[in-house]
């Protein structure tokens, strides 16, 4: 249920706040990522699709869709893992790393766990399976009051769903044995398309926040924010979209990473997407990992960056 949030609008005040920055394309055809800190450093996790066009450094050499992380310094990658495996999210708990993928290579009903504390060997255990007559995409995992909690991306059986795509929850109290909150109530949103969903917690309010996707007419994708006390009822940000599509995506970090051509290809891409959203904490400073590009198979990874710790900026987006 979202809450009525036109009261607040009329009523509050929201005072100027920093804004995030961005800092342009990193690759090409990347686009369901996560970043983490894993022992120090600021690893990028990455799903590897069939179909990457990559640009030479980041190119699939696997032959089927894989997982792998990256060192957001050196640039160096770990070994693929998780072959046949899609729609991946990281999180992190002290020196071990745990990622959850869906069995499949376009979604799928089965969420399996892969588990490393040096990202060369992986443990791995089916945590959730799904009815058939629904699709598992994107999910995302943070650690909250009374244990860890993920969201989940639906499609399908619309007595279930919805209006696609749609959020549903999951809770655990170790990362490896999961259980699904009641669908019939903990969901966001039955109403319309809302995909993608990255959740993190807020310690200084004791709430959720979650990121994910709306579809906006005329053909445009734009990320959006809402937080919850109880993955029941639901407050949407008032400021929102959260960023919006824009000639900035196509900074070029590294262009010498790029071949003439393919730097050619991002120039001339259509844009009208900012999506994929996931973000962490580094050097007190918001690391935001986002895809921009058309929505019809031509999508770029690109970053974002908030000069300040991660809850100040998930509630920057609120009056309060």
């Amino acid at each position: 249920m979202l809450l009525d949030y036109t009261q607040p609008l009329k009523d509050k005040v929201l005072p100027p706040r920093k804004c995030m920055v961005k800092k342009g394309t990193i690759d090409i055809d990347v686009v369901e990522i996560t970043p983490v800190v894993w022992k120090g450093r600021l690893m990028r996790f990455e799903w590897i699709r069939d179909s990457h066009f990559g640009n030479g450094y980041y190119a699939n050499t696997e032959g089927c869709c894989y997982f792998r992380f990256v060192d957001m310094k050196t640039g160096e990658y770990t070994p693929a893992f998780a072959r046949n495996c899609c729609f991946g999210s990281a999180h992190v708990e002290g020196d071990t790393v745990y990622v959850y993928g869906v069995r499949g290579s376009d979604g799928g009903q089965i969420i399996t766990m892969f588990r490393s504390d040096d990202m060369v060997n992986w443990e791995q255990q089916d945590v959730l399976t799904f009815p058939d007559s629904v699709k598992v995409y994107n999910n995302s995992v943070c650690k909250g009051r009374d244990g860890y909690y993920m969201a989940i991306e639906l499609g399908g059986d619309k007595e279930i769903v919805g209006e696609p795509f749609t959020s549903v929850f999951a809770k655990s109290d170790d990362l490896i044995h999961w259980t699904m909150l009641d669908m019939g109530t903990h969901v966001y949103t039955r109403e319309r398309y809302s995909a993608c969903p990255t959740i993190r917690y807020c310690t200084c309010d004791d709430r959720y926040y979650m990121i994910y996707l709306e579809s906006l007419p005329c053909h445009r994708w734009q990320p959006y924010i809402v937080r919850t006390p109880d993955f029941k009822t639901f407050e949407l940000g008032h400021k929102n979209p959260i960023m919006f599509s824009d000639d900035d995506d196509k900074i070029v970090q590294n262009p010498e990473k790029f071949t003439p051509e393919q730097l050619e290809y991002i120039n001339g891409a259509i844009n009208c997407n900012n999506s994929d959203v996931d973000l962490c904490e580094f050097e007190g400073k918001t690391v935001i990992l986002y895809s921009w590009g058309n929505q019809f198979g031509k999508e770029f990874l690109a970053e974002a960056e908030y000069d300040g710790p991660m809850e100040e900026f998930l509630r920057s987006f609120f009056a309060d």
